[in-house]
């Protein structure tokens, strides 16, 4: 049986995930055109040619337990780049307006801000979690 544009794209959302190096969150996020070609892909972690958090324990955020600081609480200790920011820096800006955006996790408000600004027509959550990490 043939996936939805949704299914298919959800689907590269969660495998994309997979290259996260985050030690707390691993995020995958997929652009589709609005004609459902792949505008860029993204994942969350430290820009490229920088040891990440989870094969480097580089990021402030990620030593420290949720006892000691809970999720979706402000990321300004957080030296990733999220998923959803990554494949918007990746993407022509002359493709993104009425674009959808994949996502295996509910954006944080940067992200949100980010994503309107964009002018990304609509976001697909993938699963229910908080915000990128």
């Amino acid at each position: 049986m043939r996936p939805t544009w949704d299914e298919w794209a959800s689907e590269i959302a969660l495998t994309v995930s997979t290259r996260a190096d985050c030690t707390r969150s691993q995020v995958g996020a997929v652009l589709l055109s609005r004609t459902h070609r792949i505008l860029a892909v993204g994942y969350n972690g430290l820009p490229a040619g920088i040891p990440g958090c989870a094969s480097a324990g580089n990021c402030p955020r990620g030593r420290l337990e949720y006892a000691e600081l809970a999720a979706d609480t402000d990321y300004a200790n957080c030296s990733a780049v999220h998923a959803e920011a990554n494949a918007i820096y990746h993407s022509n800006p002359f493709e993104l307006p009425g674009s959808t955006l994949y996502v295996t996790r509910k954006p944080c408000t940067a992200c949100t801000t980010l994503i309107t600004s964009a002018g990304i027509g609509r976001v697909v959550v993938i699963g229910k979690g908080g915000a990128s990490c």
